[in-house]
């Protein structure tokens, strides 16, 4: 028969082992539960990450179609300048032949010639070259106007394309996996258990020199 000794350690022994089943278990589920975590919000991230790839994407071609704008815009004042500068100096000519004509006629009739006629035809070739020299200072201040504010765009795009480029610069990255749980062992604490009460009882026994004669009712 079994004795009692050997009978608990058994159910102590099953007890043990159980308790280290539901252990196990629990830290089973804690894991998946931070596994499960972790897949979210890597799953959030990248999500994120590709918003943040669209929406850079769209700013890159708004600020590229704004500065093909600004480009356009400041190339056509120049133009215009160009050709107001081409126009006036057209106007210019036309009244420097007309009043050099006039006044070689005007000469002509009233007999005038030598010096005089030679001052009256300076101060009018005087006059278009006046005209010519500020034409010729506006078109250099509209050309200046015309590379400062293309840099000035060069430099907004600049700064708006890096400031862009920053969000989506780092990628997202996916954190470490949680370390593995330590399982315990339930077989080995079942089995522990019941060799550590199979002992203790051997040990009981031994304690009477495994001599049971003084016990028989034979004497």
């Amino acid at each position: 028969m079994c004795s009692p000794a050997i009978a608990g350690a058994a159910i102590g022994a099953v007890g043990d082992a159980y308790a280290v089943s539901q252990a196990n278990k629990e830290k089973k589920r804690i894991y998946n539960q931070k596994l499960k975590v972790r897949e979210g919000k890597t799953m959030r991230n990248h999500r994120l990450y590709q918003t943040k790839k669209v929406y850079f994407e769209q700013q890159v071609d708004n600020t590229k179609l704004a500065a093909q704008r600004a480009y356009t815009s400041s190339q056509i004042s120049m133009n215009n300048a160009v050709s107001k500068a081409m126009l006036d100096n057209s106007v210019d000519w036309s009244k420097f032949m007309t009043a050099e004509g006039e006044i070689e006629a005007s000469a002509s009739e009233r007999g005038i010639g030598g010096k005089s006629i030679a001052r009256m035809l300076l101060m009018n070739k005087q006059k278009l070259g006046f005209g010519q020299r500020a034409r010729s200072r506006a078109l250099t201040n509209a050309s200046w106007r015309l590379k400062q504010a293309n840099l000035s765009t060069h430099l907004k795009v600049k700064n708006t394309l890096n400031d862009e480029f920053s969000k989506v610069a780092i990628q997202p990255w996916n954190e470490l996996a949680p370390p593995k749980p330590v399982y315990g062992n339930p077989f080995m604490t079942f089995a522990l258990g019941m060799g550590q009460g199979v002992a203790s009882n051997w040990d009981s026994i031994g304690g009477n020199g495994g001599d049971t004669t003084n016990d028989s009712p034979y004497k």
